[in-house]
């Protein structure tokens, strides 16, 4: 409805301002945050093709089932490659374990008989070096060879 303005003019009512809602009309939460859009960067600069490695699939020496992932495998004094688990296996043979004691890796080529103490604490029984430094870096040579 129109108003009477003294000039005899006639006026509209305004309108009464809405309060606007803070996040009304953004579509993200990140225009709400004010994180900028991400951007793709092209650069000029080569990138070269990633290196690939051709494993090798030799057999065990222990069991004869083919190893698929030749970097967990240990080489053998004989100088055939072993899985991880059956060198467990074959030292839990060799070894008479007592109870409470298990076989486990040490590092370096090292397998060591573990157990609890006097005082309960876990504690290296035994020592077993299975795989010498010699071959553990000729094995890693032989494998960045393998790299194109």
């Amino acid at each position: 409805m129109k108003k009477n303005t003294k000039g005899g003019r006639f006026e509209r009512p305004k309108a009464k301002k809405k309060k606007k809602d803070p996040i009304s009309g953004f579509t993200s939460l990140n225009q709400v945050t004010g994180v900028s859009k991400p951007r793709q960067h092209h650069s000029s600069i080569p990138v070269p093709e990633p290196a690939t490695i051709a494993e090798p699939l030799p057999t065990c020496a222990f069991c004869g089932e083919r190893i698929e992932n030749i970097a967990s495998s240990f080489m053998s004094p004989d100088g055939g490659y072993i899985h991880f688990d059956c060198v467990l296996d074959s030292i839990t043979q060799a070894e008479h374990l007592a109870e409470g004691q298990k076989v486990s890796y040490l590092g370096s080529g090292n397998f060591g008989i573990v157990g609890k103490d006097e005082e309960g604490k876990l504690a290296i029984i035994k020592r077993i070096p299975f795989e010498s430094a010699d071959s553990s870096k000729a094995m890693k040579e032989y494998i960045e060879g393998l790299r194109h």
